[in-house]
C-alpha cells in the first residue's frame, strides 16, 4: 500500500513538472498532432516545399492555421486566416506569446480596430482583420530557410 502511494505521488509530481510538447514557434515539429488536437482541427495536411514543409490545420471554426517547418524540423513561422483567431498562445508558445502581449499592451483598448504588429530582429508578427475575417502570421527571421519568401505568409498561399 505504501509503495503504491509513493509511486502514485512520484508520477503526479513528474507530471506536474513536465510541459506539454507541441509544435510552437521556434520548437520542434515532432508533435504537430498535439496542435491539431489542442486547436480542435478537423483536418490536417502536409505540403512539402524545396526547403521547408507546411502543416495545414483546418480548425472547427473554419480558420486555417499553417505551421512552417525547416528541414531540421524547427517551426520558423505560423500563419492563420479565417472567421476566428486561433489560439495564438498555442501557436506562438509561451515565450513569444508573452512578448507579443507585452508589445501590444499599450494599445489594448484600440487593438480591435487596427492591425497589430511586432517587429524585432528575431521575432515578427502581423495580425489584423475584423469579425468573420481574421488573418495573421508570425515568423523567426533568423531560423527561416535561406530565400524563404515572406509573402507566402501574407497571402496564405504556400
Amino acid at each position: 500500500m505504501m509503495r503504491s502511494l509513493i509511486t502514485g505521488t512520484l508520477c503526479l509530481a513528474l507530471l506536474a513538472f513536465t510541459t506539454p510538447a507541441h509544435a510552437t514557434l521556434g520548437g520542434k515539429a515532432a508533435t504537430v498532432d498535439t496542435d491539431r488536437t489542442r486547436l480542435k482541427a478537423r483536418s490536417a495536411a502536409q505540403v512539402d516545399r524545396v526547403n521547408y514543409t507546411v502543416h495545414e490545420l483546418t480548425l472547427d471554426s473554419g480558420t486555417v492555421a499553417r505551421e512552417f517547418m525547416s528541414s531540421d524540423g524547427t517551426v520558423f513561422a505560423v500563419s492563420w486566416q479565417g472567421p476566428q483567431r486561433p489560439n495564438l498562445k498555442q501557436l506562438f508558445g509561451d515565450s513569444y506569446f508573452s512578448r507579443f502581449q507585452t508589445e501590444n499592451k499599450s494599445t489594448a483598448r484600440i487593438r480591435m480596430r487596427r492591425a497589430m504588429a511586432v517587429t524585432h530582429s528575431d521575432f515578427v508578427v502581423r495580425t489584423g482583420g475584423h469579425s468573420g475575417a481574421f488573418w495573421g502570421f508570425a515568423y523567426l527571421p533568423q531560423t527561416a530557410p535561406g530565400g524563404f519568401p515572406v509573402q507566402v505568409l501574407q497571402g496564405g498561399a504556400q
